[in-house]
């Protein structure tokens, strides 16, 4: 990993890192103020007191001032990359945080994450990939037209899928410190300084985000998430890293995403609905809430860092990371026609209970 930034990034770095701890030691004003607040219920918010929805500003605040400061006084930054990140990253924030407010449609938001890909890609020509890179494999050369369609497919259904994956404390969190510490390895220049300022400023929300003070809001799963699938695109079209490494990275939200649309769509739900069905609500059920975070972050940890460290042995991650996925989203399923009851410790120390045919049939 090679910064090769010149200029007072260290100065850039801390003033990021104290705007993101000034909005989370003071979110629950800051949520108050912008109406974007989180009430428990009796279904599926199970959390125990109002929670403000400013984790992912926080993260967002951080990453826009580092990004506005480096544009004034940083030598060596990759000015175009820089742009796509705090303009279409901040939009992507906006969305989110419309969401956040008052609930918009699924296509609203899909539609916009095309276009602010689009944009994106405007801004910075070099996030459209001359062809794929495979560590397992010959290259395969993409058309340009075929190469910005696939981008702004896949940054809206990577989005998607970690907003989809925000149902407990530490999990998308969690998954943004791995990445975050990933792309810092395996990249330099723009991408590996703008991977470091998000490292701490997420870090620093995992740790708000795990003692239940902040949730992240649509508006950071959308914002924060948007920049990540940019620095990812980054990584492999500048710095060499393969496809294998990147789809190890990123596997279990989205396979999850693609596993609970088919399904839902099977059943005759709508793709979007809300429910108890989610990956790490499996692994709750078997293990526990704790355990199964720590499994959870302790896979995705581990097969992301021996996919960074050792390329040629990504294609093994995934066949492996697909096995224990399945394993868990699959042959644990509960059995549909027996009637369970689902009994949970509700809010302010209340006792909610579910009854359902499915035991996945209330969400987080």
């Amino acid at each position: 990993m090679q910064l090769g930034l010149q200029g007072p990034n260290g100065t850039i770095l801390f003033g990021a890192l104290m705007a993101s701890l000034l909005i989370l030691v003071n979110a629950r004003s800051i949520g108050e103020y912008l109406g974007i607040m989180d009430h428990p219920d009796t279904g599926r918010k199970r959390h125990e007191q109002v929670t403000p929805l400013v984790g992912g500003l926080a993260i967002m605040a951080g990453v826009g001032l580092w990004c506005a400061a480096a544009l004034l006084w940083t030598d060596g930054l990759n000015r175009s990359v820089t742009l796509a990140v705090v303009l279409c990253g901040l939009g992507a924030t906006l969305v989110g945080y419309a969401d956040d407010q008052s609930s918009t449609s699924p296509s609203s938001r899909i539609l916009s994450l095309f276009l602010l890909s689009s944009i994106a890609m405007v801004i910075d020509p070099s996030l459209i990939p001359v062809h794929l890179v495979w560590g397992s494999f010959d290259p395969t050369p993409l058309p340009q037209w075929l190469a910005f369609v696939f981008i702004a497919v896949a940054m809206a259904g990577y989005v998607n899928a970690v907003n989809m994956a925000d149902g407990q404390n530490g999990v998308v969190t969690g998954m943004y410190v791995i990445w975050a510490a990933c792309l810092l390895f395996a990249t330099g220049g723009t991408t590996a300084a703008i991977s470091q300022v998000l490292l701490e400023t997420v870090l620093a929300t995992f740790l708000f985000n795990m003692a239940g003070r902040v949730f992240l809001g649509d508006s950071g799963t959308y914002g924060v998430t948007f920049i990540f699938g940019i620095l990812a695109i980054q990584a492999h079209n500048r710095w060499g890293v393969t496809a294998e490494t990147i789809t190890v990275w990123f596997f279990i939200p989205v396979m999850d995403c693609i596993r609970l649309m088919i399904s839902r769509a099977l059943q005759g739900q709508v793709p979007s609905a809300a429910d108890r069905n989610h990956f790490h609500h499996r692994l709750q059920d078997r293990v526990g809430r704790s355990l199964g975070l720590a499994i959870y972050l302790g896979v995705v940890g581990a097969s992301s860092v021996v996919a960074s460290l050792f390329p040629h042995l990504a294609l093994l991650c995934m066949v492996l990371l697909a096995a224990f996925y399945f394993s868990f989203a699959w042959l644990t399923a509960v059995d549909t026609e027996e009637e369970l009851e689902f009994s949970a410790a509700g809010d302010e120390g209340k006792i909610v209970r579910f009854e359902s045919k499915d035991k996945t049939a209330a969400k987080h």
